[in-house]
């Protein structure tokens, strides 16, 4: 049996007889580019080529830029947003990541960091040299609440701070300061008791970092956990609010700091007059110490 060969010669490709079946494929594979006629880059031809090279990377660029441009990011600590702590530990991340943007409407406000812990253990919740308030329809400038369980912190600080009201309730401090405070009428009438522990955080291993906010403005600042979680240290510090007041509750401490480093900077006042307290802590908060020193009672209002 003969074997089938091709024969490429010149630019013509024909295939032999196949003797097999006979038939013969008189099939001619030659072809030429057709010219252009009017045509002809001459020496031209290297720039037209780098001409065609750039508006092709120009173009492609003007498409990703706009498509970038057209993704709306992830908010990142300490943008206004709503971040979930206890999510973050999950999942075995050693600081607060993203959060989700709250919806625009006149309850919440655009402007809210928000920070649920719900059982999360963190190092320190610190925030400083900020103006916090909005004209109308926020019931707090900063809120501090538990839903569920209670949050646990070796020490809350509020140092020069100003705001329309305060209000401490629902807790425990083995440790109470409260010095060199200005405000429009106080009522502070905390409940001796033994149940008050003294904590303190420990070792910070495993503890979730969140990063502490200095300087910006929000409407408002909401804390809050849906399980029993703890914190090392919560401090507020040349912290100014106006529209609203500060909100404490279901909060456990070792040792809780309210003061001024004068009288002029710790100023709580909604303009009622001192028969209407503006800063309260309730007897409702159980505490094994306290300490009250260089606070007074005059006619003031935050605005």
């Amino acid at each position: 049996m003969k074997k089938i060969k091709m024969v490429i010669k010149e630019r013509s490709v024909r295939f032999p007889t196949l003797p097999i079946i006979g038939v013969r494929l008189p099939l001619n594979f030659t072809f030429r580019l057709p010219s252009l006629e009017g045509l002809s880059f001459g020496r031209s031809a290297k720039a037209v080529v780098a001409l065609t090279m750039v508006m092709s990377v120009a173009v492609i660029s003007g498409a990703v830029y706009f498509a970038i441009k057209g993704i709306d990011p992830a908010p990142t600590w300490p943008q206004s947003a709503s971040y979930n702590a206890a999510l973050a530990q999950q999942l075995g991340q050693d600081r607060i990541g993203i959060g989700q943007k709250i919806p625009d409407d006149t309850v919440q406000g655009t402007m809210t960091l928000e920070l649920n812990i719900g059982g999360a253990r963190i190092e320190s919740l610190k925030f400083s040299d900020m103006s916090i308030g909005k004209a109308s329809g926020l019931t707090d400038a900063i809120n501090i609440s538990a839903s569920s369980g209670v949050i646990i912190c070796e020490k809350l600080e509020l140092i020069d701070v100003e705001a329309t009201d305060f209000l401490l309730a629902t807790s425990t401090a083995y440790s109470l300061t409260v010095a060199t405070t200005t405000a429009d009428g106080m009522s502070i009438s905390p409940t001796l008791s033994s149940d008050p522990i003294k904590y303190a955080f420990g070792s910070n291993r495993g503890a979730l970092n969140v990063p502490a906010v200095n300087k910006g403005t929000f409407d408002r600042i909401l804390i809050s956990s849906n399980a029993t979680s703890t914190v090392g240290t919560i401090s507020f510090e040349r912290v100014k609010a106006y529209g609203a007041g500060i909100t404490i509750t279901d909060i456990n401490c070792g040792e809780v700091v309210i003061m001024g480093t004068s009288q002029e900077t710790s100023i709580w006042g909604d303009g009622t007059g001192i028969d209407s307290p503006s800063f309260t802590i309730s007897n409702t908060l159980k505490m094994q110490q306290t300490t009250m020193t260089g606070n007074v009672e005059k006619p003031v209002s935050v605005k």
